[in-house]
């Protein structure tokens, strides 16, 4: 009788072993398919980053994006992808084994975790780069309306009017701000300025003004430089302008830690790449651009 017992006894446990072996198995199988639907999402998220690489470059070639704005964004998107490639390795390996133990098991759940909270974080993280990519970035300022003839500093009239100039980046700024509430952000405003290829009159007000604070030692400008000069000091107007104006209106909502004013003279240079029909004295070449960049603290 005793032997029959330990037999029905010894018949329950392998049954009870063979049922928590099979269930074990299905769990295992069902989460590797789990990592495996989320390594698809990773390898996806992946290939977004690399587009929004090229679309970034591409911005920057045709004068839509500051090499500021450009190189954080390129740093924080390679940054991405090599978080993203380290989870998809790590993945790889469990889901191609065909047998996991007890510690592959643990491994495996903890995977599984891992994946479903770097997608969600990746997911987010790629609409925000995406979006800012996206947009349009810069604002077009005519040096003929905001500044006289000849100068570089804005008169009294334009300055107590200059909201009108300001308003479509600051509105921008607090529109993407107020969408990623979430994101501790750095706010980087950059104004560039142009000249036209005319000639300063030697001997003029502005070409003395202008050559004077070029400290050429003696030297004898010559047009490029002149309009360098003139380039850069009316950028620095509108920055100061446009830091001014954003410091009464508060137009950076409160996740926004840190705001830059950065400004920039390129002369002759042409503002569009795109435009091949400029003149020497094109109107279109006296302006300045405004260009606002937000990033991920």
């Amino acid at each position: 009788m005793l032997q029959k017992k330990v037999s029905y006894l010894l018949i329950f446990c392998s049954v009870a072993l063979l049922l928590y072996s099979c269930v074990s198995q299905q769990k295992i199988l069902t989460h590797k398919q789990q990592l495996e639907k989320q390594d698809s999402i990773l390898h996806q998220y992946s290939n977004k980053l690399k587009e929004l690489d090229v679309k970034r470059q591409d911005k920057l070639e045709q004068n839509e994006m500051t090499d500021t704005a450009s190189s954080r964004i390129k740093k924080y998107i390679g940054m991405a992808s090599a978080e993203v490639d380290k989870v998809i390795a790590q993945n790889s390996i469990l889901i191609g084994n065909t047998e996991v133990d007890k510690n592959d098991w643990n491994k495996l759940k903890k995977a599984l975790t891992l994946a479903e909270g770097t997608s969600r974080l990746f997911r987010d993280k790629i609409n925000f780069i995406s979006d800012l990519i996206n947009r349009n970035i810069v604002v077009r300022l005519d040096q003929d309306v905001i500044f006289e003839p000849g100068k570089y500093v804005v008169s009294a009239s334009v300055a107590n009017a200059i909201g009108k100039f300001f308003e479509p980046a600051a509105k921008e700024i607090d529109l993407f701000t107020q969408k990623y509430p979430d994101f501790p952000l750095s706010l980087v405003i950059t104004a560039k300025g142009y000249a036209d290829g005319t000639s300063i009159a030697e001997g003029s007000q502005l070409y003395k003004d202008l050559a004077e604070s070029m400290k050429l030692s003696g030297k004898t400008p010559d047009s490029k430089e002149l309009n360098k000069e003139l380039s850069v000091k009316r950028a620095k107007s509108v920055i100061e302008l446009f830091e001014k104006y954003t410091k009464g209106r508060s137009v950076a909502g409160g996740s926004v830690k840190n705001i830059l004013y950065l400004y920039e003279g390129k002369g002759e240079s042409m503002p569009n790449p795109k435009t091949l029909d400029y003149k020497i004295d094109d109107p279109r070449r006296r302006v300045v651009l405004l260009f606002w960049s937000i990033f991920p603290e």
